[in-house]
């Protein structure tokens, strides 16, 4: 065996390959370890369901989503499941102790129609992507990058997910609050929110956006 493919197949035996990288495989291998509940109103329940990925060496650790998935449950249908990777122009956050989750969302009442007039430009960033849809709404990645006006989470109201850490300013209905954000956390938006990156690196975002009724 030549030099170079005995050393591959040494490191691979080693453990040195990625296990695990591509978010199906970490579905199959990540273990449930609890739930925590992240946001509860008339409209939605949030829950974070907390995982275990196989243990791994720092770099591959580092390289796994925080988010692995989102699950909506919503009035009627089947449960749809969108599994994550990091968004394009988005990266990864990954801090000591972070513990990797699926994000649960009972969809319960559809939210009232939102005005067309209220900051009609705050449309999902170009290049994002609708990963699952339903009669009622659809989960959009996307990435927003620092200091660009005009972009946010889109016409209807929303759980929004962050997936990278950094600072936003998020602004509603001529109100702007300014938050830092770490890979994991989830909101409920308003309809036609603007998100502004602030920090230094884009933000990655799952928007699980709920249809208004018609």
């Amino acid at each position: 065996m030549p030099g170079y493919l005995l050393l591959m197949a040494l490191w691979l035996m080693a453990g040195g390959a990625p296990q695990g990288w591509s978010p199906a495989e970490l579905m199959a291998a990540a273990k449930p370890a609890g739930e925590a509940l992240a946001v509860d109103n008339e409209h939605v329940r949030v829950r974070y369901q907390l995982l275990e990925y196989p243990a791994a060496e720092r770099a591959v650790a580092e390289s796994r989503p925080v988010v692995l998935y989102v699950k909506v449950k919503a009035e009627s249908g089947p449960e749809r499941t969108a599994l994550l990777g990091a968004p394009r122009g988005g990266r990864l956050s990954w801090r000591s102790g972070t513990v990797p989750r699926g994000v649960l969302v009972e969809v319960l009442k559809p939210p009232p129609p939102a005005s067309r007039l209220r900051n009609p430009e705050a449309d999902p960033p170009p290049g994002s992507t609708a990963e699952a849809k339903w009669d009622g709404g659809r989960i959009v990645l996307a990435a927003f990058e620092p200091m660009h006006f005009g972009n946010g989470t889109g016409p209807w109201p929303s759980v929004t997910i962050f997936l990278s850490d950094g600072v936003v300013d998020v602004s509603h209905d001529g109100v702007r609050r300014r938050m830092g954000v770490r890979a994991g956390d989830a909101f409920w938006l308003e309809a036609r929110t603007g998100l502004r990156v602030v920090s230094d690196h884009p933000v990655g975002a799952a928007i699980v956006q709920v249809a208004s009724h018609r």
